[in-house]
């Protein structure tokens, strides 16, 4: 005995295992975009856009258009946007912390000066490495462990002064101008 002898044996679509629903449309077809590891998603994106209005304006009938309901390129943005936010408020507080404790303002900015150029020179060597800026290598740069050092050596320079003051030309113009009893 044959399938055929029981039924009509034909070529058919595969069977459905799952529904997709977008907002109030109970089945849509959704299609997936992967990205190789290592890929820039700005660029991925820039590509599948691309590709997408080629088939809406090409291929697909008239009725029928594409349209992303999840965008990475929003993530991306936001997760950036945070980051730089993060920077500036960390960079800043770190400035008052460092007012506070050194107790002179130029000091602080002496220490804080070290933020940016501690980053710049850590983001030339991810790019010289090929390390992506994401949140988990963005986040191993720890405004505490970049200031720590430079407020030891300004701390230290700072007590060096206080205990043997300058011995120059100006601090003598200073001391000259005691006033008179």
């Amino acid at each position: 005995m044959r399938v055929g002898d029981v039924g009509i044996v034909s070529i058919g679509g595969a069977p459905r295992e799952g529904i997709v629903a977008k907002d109030t449309a109970d089945d849509v077809v959704e299609g997936i975009v992967l990205m190789r590891k290592g890929g820039d998603a700005l660029d991925v994106l820039r590509g599948v856009r691309a590709k997408a209005a080629e088939l809406d304006s090409l291929i697909l009938p008239r009725d029928v258009r594409l349209a992303a309901f999840y965008d990475r390129g929003t993530l991306v943005r936001h997760t950036v946007e945070t980051v730089e936010e993060n920077l500036a408020i960390g960079a800043t507080l770190v400035l008052a912390i460092l007012v506070i404790f050194l107790g002179d303002w130029r000091s602080a900015l002496i220490v804080g000066a070290v933020i940016p150029l501690s980053l710049l020179f850590a983001f030339i060597l991810m790019d010289w490495r090929g390390v992506s800026a994401n949140l988990i290598s963005l986040g191993a740069v720890d405004f505490g462990i970049i200031v720590d050092s430079a407020v030891v050596m300004v701390e230290a320079f700072l007590v060096r002064l206080a205990l043997e003051p300058p011995t120059d030309g100006r601090h003598k113009r200073e001391s000259s101008r005691k006033p008179r009893s």
